[in-house]
């Protein structure tokens, strides 16, 4: 019992503020492993304390000054005495816009900030990921009705509690479809698979596209708020939908995966633990 936990001691007191990717091993599922999955748990909700407050100002600062500085623009040309009738509604159109824009950033930013740090605040149910992908699947469409959404279920238990979990429903759904969003949006609505298995009591949401992909330097970065993948210039975004689905993956005791071929395809795998 002692040099299990001497291990853990010793592990611990390597872990500093400027190395919070770091985390125990768990081995097996007595006492100790427990002790070592609860710290861990632990560790992801204050490394993505500080990554958030590293991150937060500089970016929110460039983000909400970019549209402010258009409505600014767009405010003195309609305020202008020889602006005519058309020139005057092109600028309030603009300002609508950014409005919108900047309302969208700062719901967003809002979200993230909620859900960084626990759940406590919001209420947990059982939820089937099944039925929770159809519902997904529905919504994308209604929003993007141009997008192709296929799901494969082929590989589904008979057991149904393998594909339950106990989740926030409203928070869980803003999660994967984020990443359906970003799917379709990045491969121009090309056919998106999303494949769900469960296997070992791990319940894994592969979501599939045929479209950009992700530059390899890009890769390590792409769940840090506000970045944007350097090929993604043409497409409407603000690098806030995969860290705030990572921030609710990790919520759930799960985690997400990526892989990339530029130019090719992109995959992201969500693997969530079965109740």
């Amino acid at each position: 019992m002692l040099n299990p936990l001497r291990k853990i001691i010793k592990s611990v007191k390597k872990i500093k503020a400027e190395n919070l990717h770091l985390r125990l091993d768990v081995y097996g599922t007595d006492e100790m492993a427990q002790l070592s999955q609860t710290f861990n748990n632990m560790l992801n909700r204050l490394e993505t304390a500080f990554e958030t407050q590293n991150n937060f100002i500089s970016n929110a600062s460039h983000e909400l000054r970019t549209p402010l500085t258009i409505i600014s623009g767009e405010v003195e040309l309609a305020m202008k005495s020889d602006a005519d009738g058309q020139d005057r509604y092109l600028a309030l159109a603009k300002i609508k816009d950014e409005s919108d824009r900047l309302e969208h950033i700062l719901t967003s930013l809002l979200g993230l900030a909620q859900t960084g740090f626990n759940g406590k605040n919001h209420p947990w149910e059982l939820v089937r990921i099944d039925e929770l992908l159809w519902d997904i699947k529905r919504t994308v469409n209604q929003v993007h009705p141009e997008s192709k959404i296929e799901i494969d279920f082929s590989n589904l238990p008979a057991d149904e509690d393998q594909i339950t979990i106990k989740a926030n429903i409203n928070l869980l759904k803003l999660a994967i479809a984020n990443i359906v969003s970003n799917a379709c949006k990045y491969s121009n609505n090309k056919p998106v698979l999303v494949t769900l298995e469960s296997k070992l009591n791990i319940l894994s949401i592969a979501v599939k596209d045929q479209g950009i992909g992700i530059p390899p330097g890009d890769v390590q970065h792409i769940f840090e708020p506000f970045y944007r993948a350097s090929n993604t210039s043409d497409f409407k975004g603000y690098g806030i939908g995969l860290p705030l689905s990572l921030n609710i993956i990790r919520l759930h005791r799960g985690s997400i995966a990526i892989s990339s071929i530029e130019n090719i395809t992109t995959e992201i795998k969500v693997l969530l633990p079965v109740n």
